[in-house]
């Protein structure tokens, strides 16, 4: 009994000599380490929230274009129907046929509408050529398969080994011209500075963009023509705006 009581004792002073100060102190300093931590977060969580990261909007916003280009193909729409009897006409027939085209297109895909409004026109004469009117060929696109539906110039007789490519409708050969543009080597320089304008969040300029597909003709000044065609465009689509009986 007596053992035990010493022991008790013992125990009881190394209880009593327990440093509650330095307890005191190490609680307050987890106290603090775990408040930080949530004063962290918290900032952490607000930033993002008011400032989010820039690449991750970025790819947000791609998946939603994604999303919603995916459902406009599934709805299958159809194209604009393609009628004209002028210039301004023609103009705003190209538009609706650009918009239809756009809707099934990512942004980095697609080409400014008065740089294919204008290669139409000056391709074709405002929509009057023969290769137009008998083929929907709005850009002189060629194709070496004869088996491809095709024209060729009046005057030559046999397969010169070329024919200008022959479309269901005129739609279709914007299509096609905005396919070679986004997918032929030859101009893989266009394709660099649309990426280019994209990226630092500036708008599509054709006057630049036009100067960037040289091999599209073999015509020296050909960006000059069309640059020109362009600046005519501007002036029809404002007289289309302010004059109602423009379509009459």
């Amino acid at each position: 009994m007596d053992r035990l009581r010493i022991y008790s004792d013992k125990k009881m002073s190394k209880t009593n000599k327990i440093n509650w100060k330095n307890v005191a102190n190490k609680s307050w300093y987890y106290t603090k380490l775990i408040l930080g931590l949530c004063l962290i977060c918290s900032i952490s969580f607000g930033f993002g929230t008011f400032y989010p990261n820039q690449l991750a909007i970025k790819n947000a916003k791609k998946e939603v274009e994604i999303f919603y280009v995916n459902k406009v193909i599934q709805m299958n729409l159809e194209a604009p129907e393609f009628s004209y009897s002028n210039d301004i006409q023609f103009v705003r027939a190209m538009h609706k046929c650009i918009d239809y085209i756009n809707f099934t297109l990512h942004k980095d895909k697609r080409v400014p509408y008065e740089m294919i409004i204008a290669q139409a026109a000056l391709e074709t004469g405002w929509g009057t050529s023969r290769f137009s009117l008998e083929g929907n060929n709005l850009f002189g696109i060629r194709t070496w398969k004869k088996e491809v539906p095709h024209m060729i110039p009046i005057g030559v007789k046999s397969w010169p080994g070329w024919g200008v490519k022959k479309f269901k409708s005129k739609c279709d050969s914007v299509k096609e011209y905005i396919r070679i543009l986004n997918e032929h080597t030859a101009y893989k320089e266009f394709r660099e500075v649309r990426k280019s304008m994209l990226v630092n969040n500036r708008p599509l300029d054709p006057i630049i963009l036009i100067q960037k597909i040289d091999n599209f003709s073999t015509t020296s000044d050909y960006d000059e023509r069309v640059i020109k065609i362009i600046k005519k465009i501007r002036k029809l689509e404002s007289l289309y705006a302010s004059d109602k009986n423009v379509n009459k």
